[in-house]
């Protein structure tokens, strides 16, 4: 069932054809994490590209104050990594942790790279995972400049709508920017409109 989860993903929304999909099928291993658990840590090379099949994760940072900064939130039919890590194969300057059970299919990267090298298909997969990143990262610091925190909060509920009920509301604040009171005032802003 995972499999074919990411599969699907695959053929339509990336365009594979079904024999490039088929080269992959030996490489994806299926697995489970607990919430807390982590897909990778801090200063740990990331080797790993994971698909959420259920389940969220996040990627954050400690600053020099101690304080957990929530980057990325990855949820269902998303690819989760520490992309710069993993490509790069340096050590990983943030952590990727589940915020709830969560189920994936993750592959290798050595075995990512088997791929890239006899599929142009894998190629172009390759690249448009690698764009989505940045075009994530890019999402990410132009509403953090540009979008009140009112503006980001509206924002993430379109884009994410099941998770404000899914994950604790501090997690949000930190995704968004601000403190969770702010967060608080914002919510309360809204149900009055």
């Amino acid at each position: 069932m995972e499999l074919e989860a990411l599969f699907r993903h695959l053929e339509t929304r990336l365009r594979l054809s079904k024999e490039d999909i088929e080269l992959s099928r030996p490489y994806w291993k299926k697995f489970r994490y607990g919430k807390g658990e982590y897909f990778n840590q801090y200063g740990n090379v990331c080797q790993h590209l994971g698909f959420i099949i259920s389940g969220v994760f996040r990627t954050y940072y400690i600053d020099e104050n101690l304080k957990e900064n929530t980057v990325f939130l990855y949820s269902k039919d998303e690819f989760v990594t520490a992309f710069r890590s993993m490509v790069q194969r340096t050590p990983c300057v943030y952590f990727v942790q589940a915020l709830s059970a969560a189920h994936i299919v993750s592959i290798h990267i050595n075995d990512l790279e088997k791929l890239y090298s006899v599929s142009k298909g894998w190629e172009r997969v390759g690249r448009t995972i690698a764009e989505e990143a940045f075009f994530k990262l890019l999402h990410r610091v132009e509403n953090l400049t540009f979008l009140s925190a009112e503006e980001r909060y509206k924002q993430f509920l379109e884009r994410h709508p099941d998770l404000p009920d899914s994950i604790p509301q501090y997690h949000i604040a930190s995704f968004l920017g601000i403190e969770t009171p702010s967060l608080s005032r914002i919510k309360r802003r809204l149900k009055g409109e």
